[in-house]
């Protein structure tokens, strides 16, 4: 006797692609509204200082940087142009290394001469290079040298920078070297230590209020500052 074979009606599955994909734009979307909103909310107030927050745009930009570190909730000047001055003259005193010109024709005797005179260059430079590090220099803040990394500024212990409080005097340093800067030519870069975010809000406000452009980012707490061959960029914000 046979058995009677049932039919199986499989109903059909439902296709959700159609459905994920609208979803996957539609937060997509939704991210890129709340990043443009972040970036150019600018009114929006700290309730505890009734200040306005501005939003940092990033922009690259022309003018001279001039340094300040933010730390133990202060303001202190780094002098970077001074330190560059001393440097430039230390290394005047030093023996000069000149170097030498490519022959522009193949020449077995005029090339192995040339060759000789430019490991004599590469020897100078690395001697140089040594003599360098002999840099030492004093300014207001900082005890100043030169190692492999540049110049190097470590902060003084026996003189400390200007509180929030400070800032707001009339006679207050920071105040005097931003008479002595042109807000067309120059800007503000300040590196900030985690503890000392009061200090810096202050040193900025009173830098925008002056028209002055200024940058910024963040240092750990017991990172050294240091400037190599090629600068150190903090764009405006």
């Amino acid at each position: 006797m046979r058995r009677r074979q049932y039919r199986k009606h499989n109903a059909p599955s439902q296709n959700l692609d159609s459905f994920l994909d609208i979803l996957t734009n539609t937060v997509g979307v939704l991210m890129f509204i709340g990043l443009f909103v972040s970036l150019f909310t600018f009114n929006i107030k700290n309730v505890k200082t009734e200040r306005v927050i501005r939003t940092p745009l990033v922009s690259e930009s022309n003018k001279m940087p001039h340094f300040f570190e933010v730390r133990d909730n202060t303001v202190i000047y780094l002098d970077k142009q001074e330190v560059e001055e001393r440097l430039n003259k230390f290394d005047a005193g030093l023996p000069p290394c000149t170097q030498p010109r490519k022959p522009s024709s193949f020449d077995s005797v005029i090339y192995n001469s040339y060759i000789v005179q430019l490991k004599a260059y590469q020897v100078c430079l690395n001697n140089k290079s040594k003599l360098l590090r002999g840099f030492r220099t004093t300014t207001t803040y900082y005890q100043v040298f030169f190692d492999s990394t540049g110049l190097v500024f470590q902060p003084r212990s026996d003189i400390a920078g200007e509180s929030p409080e400070e800032l707001t005097q009339a006679t207050s340093e920071f105040r005097n070297i931003l008479k002595q800067l042109n807000s067309g030519t120059d800007y503000l870069a300040f590196l900030v230590r985690a503890d000392s975010f009061e200090a810096f809000r202050e040193a900025r406000e009173i830098a925008w209020q002056e028209n002055f452009g200024v940058g910024w980012e963040p240092m750990n707490g017991n990172a050294v500052i240091s400037f190599g061959s090629g600068g150190r960029s903090i764009g405006v914000q």
